[in-house]
């Protein structure tokens, strides 16, 4: 499918998504109302307006913006700075998003109802990626707009990637949606090209193997916590460039888990289903994007595993949370593990992924070529 057929379903949808993130950050100031306070309690209304403010055009009610510390009648300035870190965030979540799903889009036509469901969920994983790189994108501005005088750069821009996670969760969704429907509408019946090669299911069944070992390397070892404890304390010096211990965490890490303690190691084995979950989603996704895109290529491939990964990630923190609130009466929105400590790393890892999945299948591909039969001499 060309670019062209593509690209109008792909603006449509990053401007959908934009537009849900932009219009749950101006409502952020109606969560502190009473009313909202008695609808969800104060706690969860907290939490959801923690949740929003990330998204906020809206500055803040912070002394930082009125007498900063350090740089008194510069608060105009600081607010300046935070109006434009905004502004990028939000340019930034349009372009990467239509960017990712051009090319998903081109390779995955849609043909027939039963494979709408997987056709949406790659979009939606690489939505929530898009978000995650929109706040990346605009953290030094948002990190320069809360003063760094007396703090250390590193941190502060880990603290501000970090932020606004959980909203492009349901709203990658709606995007998703939106772009492959109008995708269908524009191109009704579309199919695959004639004469493609698909690979063999021994072949896309060891891509995915490898692929899933690669995530499940990052899972099993840069997860731990004594990983995290190492790179938090590995790094010592002064000055705004120390401690980036936070800041590779964001990078390197999938999630959290420790090695079983104390007389219980069932529930350990439980939070463990999440990782379990999110390997065989990842494996799941990789072993079908050969049967689905109509070409398999670095870029669609490996955003492909990029949104398989991201949408484990989720799934285990889904889980990880359903086992916090067991017996809980504080709301369900207090217990809710944010799905933002692994998207970082889905990126990375899922990219991984992806490029050894493709290697995989074309070196097999390869080797099962048929030869070409010698041309036969007629004796003279």
């Amino acid at each position: 499918m060309a670019h062209r057929r593509v690209l109008a379903p792909a603006v449509f949808g990053a401007l959908s998504l934009a537009g849900l993130l932009w219009w749950a950050g101006t409502s952020a100031h109606a969560l502190s109302l009473p009313g909202a306070a008695r609808f969800f309690g104060p706690d969860q209304a907290n939490r959801l307006a923690a949740w929003t403010m990330p998204w906020s055009t809206d500055p803040p009610s912070s002394a930082q913006f009125t007498d900063p510390a350090g740089a008194p009648g510069h608060g105009a300035d600081y607010a300046a700075l935070r109006e434009t870190a905004m502004r990028v965030r939000y340019a930034a979540l349009v372009l990467l998003f239509a960017c990712g799903a051009v090319p998903l889009l081109r390779r995955l036509p849609d043909r027939g109802a039963g494979r709408a469901a997987v056709v949406v969920a790659v979009p939606w994983g690489w939505g929530i990626v898009a978000a995650m790189l929109a706040v990346t994108v605009s953290a030094p501005w948002m990190a320069a707009s809360g003063g760094s005088a007396a703090f250390r750069l590193l941190p502060r821009l880990a603290s501000a990637m970090s932020q606004g996670r959980e909203l492009p969760v349901a709203a990658a969704l709606a995007a998703a949606a939106a772009s492959v429907g109008l995708m269908t509408l524009l191109q009704p019946g579309a199919a695959p090209p004639r004469g493609r090669s698909v690979p063999t299911a021994a072949t896309t069944r060891l891509a995915a193997t490898l692929g899933t070992a690669v995530v499940a390397l990052a899972l099993a070892v840069l997860s731990n916590d004594r990983v995290a404890a190492r790179l938090q304390t590995g790094f010592t010096g002064t000055g705004r460039l120390s401690e980036p211990g936070d800041l590779l965490r964001q990078w390197i890490q999938l999630g959290a888990w420790s090695l079983p303690t104390g007389s219980d190691p069932g529930r350990w084995l439980l939070y463990r289903l999440g990782d379990i979950a999110l390997l065989a989603l990842v494996w799941w996704g990789l072993r079908l994007l050969p049967v689905l895109l109509d070409r398999v290529t670095y870029s669609a491939y490996s955003l492909g595993a990029v949104a398989a990964t991201t949408l484990g990630v989720v799934v285990s923190g889904v889980w990880n949370s359903l086992l916090s609130y067991q017996g809980s009466t504080g709301g369900p929105l207090l217990y809710y593990v944010s799905v933002g400590s692994g998207v970082s790393a889905a990126l990375v890892f899922g990219t991984l992924a992806g490029c050894v999945g493709v290697v995989t299948i074309r070196i097999r591909g390869r080797a099962q070529q048929p030869v070409p039969p010698a041309p036969h001499t007629q004796p003279v």
